[in-house]
């Protein structure tokens, strides 16, 4: 069980690493003309894409995470409820993040 849960660090790390380098990429490009977009506008577009980035970064952790815990459960049945409640937290929190970017995505939509 101790190799898994090294590996899943590993791998938490490794996601954690190429979204930081991923968004150094993201970093260069140059913003929206002024000129184009009220401020109001550019704030909430650029607001949403960071959200958008942490939220996938998040989502891609609580599938690790969550694929840990499903193991550990079944590898070591004492630990099954504490797997069970972990993951369940895990899905909490990853819920109520996703709402909160389905909502500023709601709300950044224009009426065409």
């Amino acid at each position: 069980m101790n190799i898994i849960f090294r590996i899943c660090i590993g791998l938490s790390m490794g996601v954690v690493s190429g979204f930081l380098a991923g968004s150094l990429k993201f970093g260069r490009h140059k913003s929206i003309s002024p000129l184009r977009r009220e401020k109001m506008k550019k704030i909430a577009d650029r607001f949403a894409f960071i959200l958008k980035y942490i939220t996938f970064l998040l989502l891609c952790l609580g599938f690790i995470w969550c694929i840990y815990f499903l193991i550990l459960g079944a590898v070591m049945p004492q630990k099954t409820d504490y797997a069970n409640s972990m993951s369940e937290l895990i899905v909490c929190v990853l819920t109520v993040i996703s709402i909160i970017f389905a909502f500023i995505e709601f709300s950044r939509r224009t009426n065409d």
